[in-house]
């Protein structure tokens, strides 16, 4: 063994959880619960790590198995991978108290992983999760430069330190523009999201942010606008009320009137741009997806209504329908009822079946809440019992990790079983709907 191979503490490297039959590691006699420790003298600290350093085509493994002995092998590669498959990140936790937080608002019996706040640059580039940089450490940041971690995704919120400082509830909060100026310029992608809570940083304050947050570009490829999300468990956080429908005709027009003075990017990408809710708050009838670009914040809720009606047409104009479809009940939130309802007049009379919204209150996170993927199994229970006809059909937004459980750890078996019905769910467009209705033989169905 190796000078210093196998010592320390048993978390050091990163473990293998499961190993490619046939594979370089396996042939090197790398098994699950073995510890990569480093790769061509390099420590190595995580999955990511473990990626990019095997990722040329000779490189020295070092690691250490079950019974702490220390091996090492020299790698050649050949076009093949290496056919190691780490553990999963640990994630690095938050320590901002954003006035805003969602997590603080959950209501208590949750499963436990929904209480979990995350930091962690690693799955801003892995899964476009939403990071401050408000404490973004030397080695971090060399990491994102030496890697190519792009793009990452921000929560700006203001561009004024000391408010933002105020907002995340952290008075140590690194001045997120000095980060992302340094990001941008090696040449590191990013795109921001502000969310806005009235009377703090709405108004004057956005568009002020916004334009020196115009700056940046085309680094800063997106900056989107999110109007906060309450619910009606905010005992003991700071006072914050919800976004009017006035406040979200305002904030649209600011936005079109900056959209006008900054432009699109010479790729056609538009730098500021609202979440659907303002629109559906406001009354108003959602931009073409010129106004979208490449879609890059759908994720963050801006363009799915816009994506969601294009596709409905697409579907519509199909000639040729299947025929058997079984007619139901569909679960949606309130701030998409009219446009599901729309949408399943349409399809009715196209599948001959009848197909109706169940818009939902939502009495598990407050009424406040009203978007779909936050109602809970038993608030759907309890809402369409006695009045489902034929079958549920359910968007599986409204699921989470945890063997695909909803937010209160109900599983769609157990919905099914109270209200009596066959329970289908369905990925939430209307291909996905389509395919719902017609392909019932799909592993999600219940």
């Amino acid at each position: 063994m190796r000078e210093g191979v196998g010592a320390g503490p048993s978390r050091i490297g990163v473990g293998v959880e499961a190993v490619s039959p046939g594979s370089p590691a396996e042939r090197a006699g790398i098994v699950p619960g073995d510890r990569i420790l480093s790769v061509s003298g390099r420590p190595v600290e995580d999955l990511l790590d473990l990626h990019f350093m095997t990722s040329r085509s000779r490189f020295t493994l070092v690691w250490r198995d079950a019974s702490g002995t220390g091996r090492e092998k020299v790698f050649r590669l050949r076009g093949e991978m290496p056919g190691i498959f780490p553990e999963p990140i640990r994630v690095r936790r938050c320590r901002n108290r954003c006035i805003f937080c969602f997590v603080h608002q959950l209501p208590k019996g949750l499963r436990r992983t929904l209480y979990v706040k995350d930091e962690d640059v690693r799955l801003s580039f892995l899964h476009g999760q939403y990071v401050t940089f408000s404490d973004l450490s030397d080695e971090e940041t060399a990491k994102i430069v030496r890697y190519r971690l792009s793009p990452l995704y921000v929560s700006i919120h203001t561009t004024d330190p000391d408010l933002r400082r105020r907002m995340l509830g952290n008075p140590r909060a690194a001045d997120v523009l000095r980060t992302m100026r340094f990001l941008v310029r090696a040449g590191i992608a990013l795109h921001g999201q502000i969310v806005v809570c009235p009377g703090v940083n709405d108004g004057t304050e956005l568009a002020r942010s916004l334009r020196e947050l115009s700056g940046l570009r085309p680094g800063l490829r997106t900056v989107a606008v999110v109007p906060v999300g309450l619910t009606s468990h905010r005992a003991g956080l700071p006072p914050l009320r919800p976004v009017t429908p006035d406040e979200a005709r305002e904030t649209l027009d600011l936005l079109r009137a900056l959209g006008r003075e900054f432009g699109k990017s010479a790729d056609g990408e538009p730098f500021a741009v609202a979440a659907d809710e303002y629109y559906l708050m406001a009354g108003r009838s959602v931009p073409g997806r010129r106004s979208y670009g490449s879609f890059a914040q759908i994720e963050n809720g801006v363009g799915l209504v816009r994506r969601f009606r294009d596709e409905a047409a697409s579907l519509f104009r199909r000639k040729r329908w299947p025929g058997g479809g079984e007619g139901g009940t569909v679960v949606t939130g309130r701030s998409a009822s009219r446009l599901v309802t729309g949408f399943l007049e349409e399809f009715s009379s196209r599948a001959g079946a009848s197909f109706v919204a169940a818009p939902l209150v939502n009495h598990l996170m407050g009424e406040s809440v009203t978007v779909t993927g936050l109602l809970g199994g038993n608030d759907i229970a309890t809402a369409v019992q006695g009045n489902v006809h034929g079958t549920l059909y359910i968007p599986s937004v409204t699921l989470r990790d945890a063997g695909d459980l909803f937010l209160d750890g109900l599983s769609p078996e157990e919905v099914s079983r109270q209200t009596g019905v066959p329970v289908v769910l369905f990925e939430p467009t209307p291909r996905g709907f389509f395919h719902a209705v017609y392909l019932r033989n799909r592993p999600e169905n219940h």
